[in-house]
């Protein structure tokens, strides 16, 4: 570590690739360090996210919203455009203030953040900086040192906020947030043979209440709004003369293209060929 005026410090930089900056979250600095005596930063605020863990001694952090005196264990997070500052608490030579740090940015970093409870009303969390967060922090500062490591970097930095997520909390189990999921579920494979059946248990719920509170929120069963996103796509597939009938009816999840021109029939009141004939014509 480098002897500073406050501090003894351990630091490094680091500069995100283009192809991590494609993702939704990547590294800019980390470090540790060892507080003196006289140890105060800001009041400043800087570019991005930093999760600081206190390692030993404690540190009054203080923000836009308040002030908390944190100890070993506690970690509070910087926001960017945030005013902060933080200081030595109760300082004592033999057991020093002692903390780490990590910065980070990209499109994912507030939602993260949410994940594991910290906010910006509220960016500190009590006991959460356990050893093995700790080791994850170490091991993120020893990989911005290898070239060509973005991979490695990235699955340590997931790693690091799976370890610090929250646990699900019981009573949003049992709210309606089950029937976003069948619609997620429904649109993400709707394009393959699922069935309403499937979609219920994903829900984990009887079918006829899957029915009964999905058309009082979506105005119709899951099974029409199953064929609704069918026939949507199947009306844009139509457009392209390169895939026959059968090949959009198979990639639409239906087991033949008899069944397929049925429920297509059912939904336009027209059949996919005289559909396709119409868009042509009208071209």
């Amino acid at each position: 570590m480098k002897e500073h005026a406050h501090e003894y410090v351990d630091f490094r930089y680091y500069t995100p690739s283009e192809f991590e900056k494609l993702g939704g979250l990547w590294p800019i600095r980390s470090g540790s360090n060892v507080a003196k005596a006289n140890y105060a930063i800001g009041t400043r605020m800087i570019e991005c996210y930093s999760i600081h863990l206190v390692l030993n001694g404690s540190v009054d952090f203080t923000f836009e919203e308040g002030k908390e005196r944190l100890r070993k264990g506690d970690l509070f997070c910087l926001y960017p455009g945030r005013k902060h500052s933080y200081q030595v608490a109760e300082y004592t030579p033999h057991s020093p203030l002692r903390m780490c740090w990590l910065a980070f940015d990209g499109p994912q970093a507030s939602h993260l953040l949410e994940r594991i409870g910290l906010t910006e009303g509220r960016p500190y969390l009590h006991g959460k900086a356990s050893a093995e967060v700790h080791d994850l922090v170490r091991q993120i500062f020893d990989w911005m040192a290898e070239e060509g490591a973005e991979l490695q970097l990235q699955q340590v930095l997931y790693q690091l906020f799976a370890m610090l997520s929250l646990p699900p909390n019981e009573s949003q189990k049992k709210t309606v947030d089950w029937l976003k999921k069948c619609e997620d579920y429904i649109s993400s494979h709707y394009m393959e043979p699922i069935s309403v059946s499937d979609v219920a248990e994903i829900a984990g719920v009887h079918r006829s209440h899957l029915y009964m509170e999905f058309t009082r929120s979506y105005g119709m069963g899951p099974k029409q709004y199953l064929i609704q996103k069918r026939m949507e796509k199947a009306s844009e597939l139509l457009l392209q003369a390169t895939l026959t009938v059968t090949e959009i009816a198979l990639s639409l999840g239906y087991a033949d293209v008899y069944a397929f021109s049925r429920a297509f029939y059912n939904f336009y009141s027209i059949s996919p060929s005289n559909y396709r004939l119409q868009l042509q014509s009208s071209q």
